[in-house]
């Protein structure tokens, strides 16, 4: 009876509306209108919401690029330190290079307002004044004694820094070391006649008076933001760190990293209608790019963000690491830190410019057909996923490159301690053995000094090589220190651990390697021979479960494994020496 009564309804209303065919063509088109309007809300949701994921992980790439970026330029310029402080005390001891015609005519010439040493290959100057013109100057000093040893080092160094490209091509450096000699080496090149200058300008600079004996007592490396000493409308993020030989303070070293060229990778690498900043904890803009270009150098947070963000501070971002806030007005800020500096990225986009983008994207869905809605939305997936897919890889590469050792491609020890901590947890939970070994390379210094560090270089990497063709797949090699390497053995007594550290020397000990082809050695021998000892230790049998603990019982035997004759495994500490012997074996 009701199903009889509804279909009379229905059929009423459809002669009434076939005798109205253009009211019907309108409700028709407003019920397709009203359809269509309800799929563009939700597709605006949804693009929202893929809009803020990708904002999100484009923001989290870029942080991690800088942060590697830093990283990088820091550990450069740490061993730039090590580097020149280790020639400076060779200069000082018996194995001294003799000094040579041009650093002997340098010498002569050091009293002169400007003079300059020549440096054979690349494009490094090295440049010095005279007394006269140091005079005032706080932290220099004209020592005769060990000018032309200084001046040896400074110029190997310049070879050096020219011929070091940067970690990223598209970011401009600048690299320097000061002597507080009365000298510097640089790269790029500077002017001669700007030399007098330059100097006068380094003795203000914050990156040398921050790194004196009574400014850094702790030789702890600085960074600082710059006007460019040039004169041109640009700054610079300056990483700087002391030089010091037996007590003295014998210079800077500085990397310079231009905030032009800062901001010319924010801008390539952010979104339409977003604007991106770098700034430190001060609200201090580093570089900036997207919709609103570069800022002026100097500039602060609260300067070029519209009022409703002015009250925010870079601390209170920085104390929260990472997240998003919205203010009233609708629009957004995405912040994170960067790794683990007191620097900050931000990312600053409006409601009109995020409708903007919103409405740029759909703007072909109110005029166009079901087919063709389709079709779009099928084509967006596709090249939002072909992106993630893209970010996935960039964000697999970076993770790579912050999880291995550059030169041998094992492990870093960042890595080995969290692949330890999960080995801890299994061996707690199953009560099962965990051993650990260190590995050191015997007499490495006289492989360096008799074949040179390019062939230690692949000395090291042979070594590498080896622990990943020897050892099982739930092994994890590490390099952890110069010449050190560490293994980490799960679900393995001492014993099988001592068979594996035996099997390694016996198999390093007879894998010659191919010396660096520039390489001239005194040797006649064709290939480099080496051996290795070894130090093992166990968890159970150390009654620890600390990789620190764990770690020094290993070396402990390793140097006892040196004390006793080098090519060797010590699993235990029945022989092991007067710590006082120890310590004065030669690694």
């Amino acid at each position: 009876m009701h199903a009889h009564r509804l279909s009379i309804i229905v059929e009423h209303l459809w002669n009434r509306a076939i005798r109205r065919p253009q009211q019907l063509v309108v409700f028709c088109f407003g019920v397709t209108v009203l359809l269509l309007g309800l799929i563009a809300v939700r597709g605006m949701i949804l693009l929202r919401d893929h809009e803020m994921q990708s904002l999100q992980q484009t923001q989290q790439l870029r942080v991690a690029g800088i942060s590697q970026l830093l990283s990088a330029e820091s550990e450069r310029l740490i061993f730039l330190r090590n580097y020149t402080e280790h020639l400076l005390a060779i200069q000082k001891g018996p194995y001294a290079v003799p000094s040579d015609g041009h650093l002997q005519a340098a010498y002569a010439h050091r009293d002169e307002p400007v003079w300059e040493l020549p440096v054979p290959e690349g494009d490094a100057v090295l440049y010095g004044v005279g007394p006269a013109q140091l005079q005032g100057l706080q932290g220099f000093e004209r020592r005769d004694g060990d000018l032309v040893a200084g001046l040896y080092v400074a110029r190997a160094l310049g070879y050096l820094i020219s011929t070091d490209p940067p970690t990223a091509p598209a970011i401009e450096r600048k690299l320097t070391y000061i002597s507080s000699n009365g000298f510097f080496v640089a790269h790029p090149p500077v002017s001669r006649q700007d030399v007098p200058a330059i100097m006068q300008r380094i003795a203000r600079s914050a990156y040398f008076r921050n790194n004196l004996p009574q400014a850094n007592p702790s030789r702890e490396m600085r960074w600082s933001l710059l006007p460019a000493e040039d004169g041109r409308d640009d700054m610079y993020l300056t990483l700087s760190v002391p030089l010091y030989l037996d007590e003295q303070f014998r210079g800077v070293a500085v990397v310079e990293i231009s905030q032009d060229s800062l901001d010319n990778y924010l801008i390539a690498s952010t979104h339409t209608g977003v604007r991106s900043f770098l700034m430190d904890a001060e609200g201090n803009l580093l570089a900036s790019g997207g919709s609103g270009g570069s800022v002026k150098p100097g500039a602060q947070f609260s300067s070029v963000v519209p009022p409703a963000w002015r009250d925010t501070t870079a601390r209170q971002l920085l104390s929260r690491g990472a997240g998003t806030l919205r203010s009233p007005d609708g629009s957004r800020l995405l912040f994170q830190r960067v790794g683990d500096t007191k620097l900050l990225l931000v990312d600053y986009f409006s409601a009109s410019d995020l409708l903007e983008v919103f409405m740029s994207q759909m703007s072909v869905l109110f005029g166009a057909s079901i087919v063709s809605l389709a079709l779009l939305l099928w084509a967006t997936l596709k090249a939002v996923s072909e992106l993630f897919a893209h970010y996935l890889e960039r964000g697999e590469a970076l993770r790579e490159l912050a999880e291995t050792d550059p030169l041998t491609g094992l492990a870093n020890r960042r890595v080995f301690e969290s692949r330890f901590a999960i080995e801890r947890n299994h061996r707690r939970r199953d009560d099962s053995a965990l051993s650990v070994l260190m590995i050191d390379i015997d007499r490495f210094k006289q492989i360096n000094d008799q074949w040179g560090h390019a062939s230690g270089d692949r000395v090291l990497k042979t070594v590498a090589s080896v622990l990943r063709e020897t050892l099982r797949t739930i092994d994890v090699p590490a390099r952890i220190g110069g010449e050190e390497f560490a293994v980490l053995l799960p679900k393995t007594g001492i014993a099988e651990a001592r068979q594996v550290a035996e099997r390694l020397r016996e198999v390093l000990a007879q894998t010659p390697c191919e010396p660096a082809s520039e390489t001239s050695p005194a040797s006649p021998a064709p290939r480099i021979s080496f051996t290795v000892s070894i130090g093992a230790a166990e968890a159970r049998m150390e009654s620890c479960d600390e990789l620190d603990a764990l770690l020094m019982a290993a070396d402990r035997r390793l140097y006892a494994a040196k004390a006793n004759g080098r090519n060797r495994v010590v699993s235990d500490d029945s022989v092991v020496d007067d710590p006082r012997q120890l310590t004065q074996t030669t690694p």
